[in-house]
């Protein structure tokens, strides 16, 4: 099976996010606990549109692409496999008759809230207290961009998929 232009496009968006991430934003004085998680948002796009079992694999696949990136500060692996469980939430509000926007919406916060708790056990197992302003405010600001980015990301990629590019 040979890659599609569209998978290409999604492998590269979630590379950038995972550089924007960790270099750009602290970069541009945004504080850490501010951070959205992009690469999340990627995710999300994938998992709500292709179902739970490839939102899973996109899930694991982007976790390791950001545990690649430095800092790393969690056990190798953990990362990724927090953000496959994000995507097969997220993936079990896929539905292909569905032409809903409210549904990648919900998508996003289910899979936020499932990682953002998930990050707050493992941080609070390694080192015996968690902030939990700061893992409030992480997911608010990933709620923040994706109520604006993944309904676009969505539509993008469903117009692309039209075009017979994926």
């Amino acid at each position: 099976m040979r890659p599609t232009l569209l998978g290409l496009l999604r492998a590269l968006y979630v590379v950038l996010a995972a550089l924007a991430t960790a270099t750009l934003l602290p970069r541009l004085g945004v504080p850490d606990a501010w951070v959205p998680d992009l690469v999340l948002l990627g995710v999300v796009t994938t998992s709500v549109l292709r179902g739970p079992l490839h939102g899973a694999l996109t899930g694991l696949l982007a976790g390791w692409v950001v545990e690649l990136v430095p800092p790393v500060g969690s056990p190798l692996g953990l990362t990724a496999l927090v953000t496959a469980v994000g995507g097969l939430v997220a993936g079990l509000f896929h539905s292909p008759a569905s032409r809903s926007g409210l549904r990648p919406i919900a998508a996003l916060a289910a899979a936020g809230a499932v990682v953002g708790l998930a990050r707050a056990v493992t941080t609070l197992l390694a080192e015996g207290s968690v902030d939990v302003l700061a893992g409030l405010a992480r997911l608010a600001s990933t709620a923040a961009v994706g109520l604006l980015a993944v309904p676009v990301a969505v539509a993008v990629d469903r117009a692309l998929v039209r075009r017979r590019l994926g």
